[in-house]
C-alpha cells in the first residue's frame, strides 16, 4: 500500500510502501501477493497462539452477539470477571488485584497513577518520581515517554519530559555502562538504585520500574543472579513500589506466568499486556498486590482504579480468556521454554559460524542477538552502518520478519535483534528460522562489505 495514497496516518519513519497483509495462519504471515513471511517476533511479541485459531473468534462472536459494551462505572460483565479470576491465579503470591487496560501505554501509565494515588492515601504525597532505567522503553504517553531511558525514543522527548524522571544504568553485563564484570561488580547497578533514591530523596519517590528481561530497547537483556532479589530488597528500605513490567515478557513469553519468576523476588505491580489475547483484541493487564488493595479499599476518598473507556471492555475481555485457556489446554507456556532453549542453541551454533555476533541472550521465546565487529572486546559496530536496520530490511525480503534496535550500555553505537516467535514454532520452523537469518546476515555483510573478528 503506497503511503501518499493512503488516509491511514504513517508510523512509519521510512518513506515508501506498506506490505498488504492479507491473512495469517499459524507462524506465517501472507501479503495480497501470495508472498509467505516467518513472523520471528509475533508482530511485535504480542502473538503467542498463531493466527486463525477459530475457538478465539468462536468466542469473540459468541460475546458480541450478548454484550459488547458496558461502562465500568455502574456495571462488569462475566468475562471480565473470569478473566480477573484466571490472572490472579497466574500471578505470583500476594498478588490478587487486577485492573484491566488497553495496551502497554496505558498499562504503565496506570501504573505510575496507582503508585502515586497509594503513597497520598499513606499520606505520603510527595512521592511521584517513577525510577526506572537508560535502555529501557515503557510507552507513548508523556508519563511513560518520561520513564523510557532508550535513545530510540528520547531523542524525541523535549520539551515533553515534563516529569523529569530519574533514571539508573542497565545491567547490561555483556556491555557493563559501568566497566565492571559480574560477580566481582557486587551488583554495583542494582546498588546504583539506592544511590539515586538518596540523591532525589526518598520522599520523593513512588516506585522503581523495570522490564524483568529487557525487551524493546536491549532485545533481550538479562540481568545476573540475585538482581532483583537487591532490587527488591532497596524498595522495601526505602519505603518504595516496585513495578515488574511485563509488557513484553507477562504471561508466558520467557517459559513462565510471568518474567519476575526467574528471580525470588515479588513486585507490588506488574504490568502485562502484549501476551494476553496473541493480538486477538487490544488488551492487557495491571496487577498489584494484596497491600495495595487493601490501602485502597480503606480509604475514606474513594478512587476509581480501571482510568479508561475501554478497561475491562466484555470482547477483549472474552477473547483473552479463551486465550488463555487455549495456552493451558496445550501447556503452551512449558513448550515456549523447551522450544526457547532449542532455538537460543541454533543461534549459539549460528554465533559460532558468524563472527558478526557477539552475544546469543535471553529467555524463553524471547531472545536477543547483539552485533560487534570484534568478539574480544564487544567492540560494536558505528551507529552510522545501520546493521540492524539493514538486517531488518533484507530479512523482509527473504519472508523474515525482524525488529531492529541499537544502542549499548550508554550509546548510541551498536546493533541487535530480538526474536520472538509465537509458543506453537516447532523445531523445523526455528531452523527455517535461523537459515532464512544466516542468509540474511550474510547478504547485509556482503552489501556492507563488513569485516568483524
Amino acid at each position: 500500500m503506497n503511503q501518499g495514497k493512503s488516509h491511514v496516518l504513517s508510523t512509519n519513519s521510512a518513506p515508501g510502501s506498506y506490505l498488504m497483509a492479507a491473512y495469517g495462519e499459524g507462524i506465517y504471515l501472507y501479503d495480497d501477493k501470495g508472498k509467505c513471511y516467518l513472523d520471528a517476533i509475533g508482530g511485535t511479541h504480542v502473538i503467542s497462539i498463531g493466527h486463525g485459531v477459530a475457538e478465539i473468534a468462536d468466542a469473540i462472536a459468541q460475546q458480541a452477539r450478548q454484550v459488547c459494551f458496558v461502562h465500568k462505572a455502574q456495571f462488569t460483565s462475566q468475562p471480565q470477571e473470569d478473566l480477573a479470576d484466571f490472572v490472579a491465579e497466574m500471578a505470583p503470591t500476594g498478588m490478587d488485584a487486577v485492573g484491566f487496560v488497553t495496551g502497554g501505554s496505558t498499562g504503565n501509565e496506570m501504573a505510575f497513577q496507582l503508585a502515586t494515588l497509594y503513597h497520598q492515601l499513606r499520606g505520603k504525597s510527595r512521592k511521584y518520581k517513577i525510577i526506572s532505567r537508560w535502555h529501557s522503553y515503557h510507552g507513548h504517553t508523556i508519563a511513560t515517554l518520561g520513564m523510557s531511558g532508550s535513545r530510540f525514543v528520547r531523542g524525541n522527548l523535549p520539551p515533553f519530559d515534563l516529569l523529569n524522571f530519574p533514571h539508573i544504568q542497565a545491567p547490561h553485563c555483556y556491555q557493563c555502562p559501568l566497566n565492571l564484570a559480574y560477580p566481582n561488580c557486587q551488583l554495583a547497578c542494582a546498588n546504583e538504585l539506592a544511590k539515586i533514591i538518596e540523591q532525589e530523596g526518598a520522599d520523593t519517590i513512588a516506585a522503581f520500574m523495570a522490564e524483568p528481561i529487557i525487551g524493546g530497547a536491549g532485545s533481550a537483556i538479562v540481568p545476573p543472579p540475585g538482581y532483583y532479589e537487591k532490587i527488591r530488597e532497596i524498595c522495601d528500605f526505602y519505603d518504595i513500589l516496585f513495578i515488574s513490567e511485563e509488557i513484553i515478557t507477562g504471561f508466558g513469553r520467557t517459559g513462565k506466568n510471568f518474567g519476575i519468576q526467574h528471580w525470588e523476588a515479588i513486585p507490588d505491580i506488574i504490568t502485562a499486556t502484549k501476551g494476553l489475547s496473541s493480538g486477538y483484541a487490544p488488551i492487557g493487564a495491571v496487577i498489584f498486590h494484596q497491600k495495595m488493595r487493601e490501602t485502597f479499599a480503606a480509604a475514606t476518598k474513594k478512587s476509581p482504579l480501571s482510568l479508561f473507556t475501554y478497561s475491562g471492555h466484555p470482547i477483549s475481555c472474552a477473547a483473552a480468556l479463551a486465550v488463555q485457556k487455549y495456552i493451558a489446554k496445550h501447556n503452551l507456556i512449558e513448550k515456549c521454554a523447551v522450544m526457547g532453549e532449542y532455538l537460543k542453541n541454533e543461534l549459539a551454533k549460528l554465533a559460532l559460524r558468524e563472527p558478526l555476533i557477539g552475544d546469543v541472550r535471553g529467555k524463553g521465546l524471547l531472545l536477543g542477538l547483539e552485533f560487534v565487529q570484534n568478539r574480544d572486546t564487544h567492540q560494536p559496530f558505528p551507529r552510522s552502518l545501520h546493521i540492524a536496520e539493514n538486517i531488518m530490511k533484507i530479512g523482509l525480503e527473504n519472508g523474515l520478519i525482524l525488529r531492529a534496535r541499537f544502542g549499548t550500555g550508554v550509546g548510541v553505537d551498536g546493533d541487535h535483534l530480538l526474536l520472538s516467535p509465537p509458543f506453537i514454532i516447532t523445531e523445523s520452523q526455528c531452523d527455517e528460522l535461523v537459515s532464512k537469518l544466516e542468509l540474511t546476515i550474510k547478504q547485509v555483510k556482503q552489501s556492507l562489505n563488513l569485516l568483524c573478528q
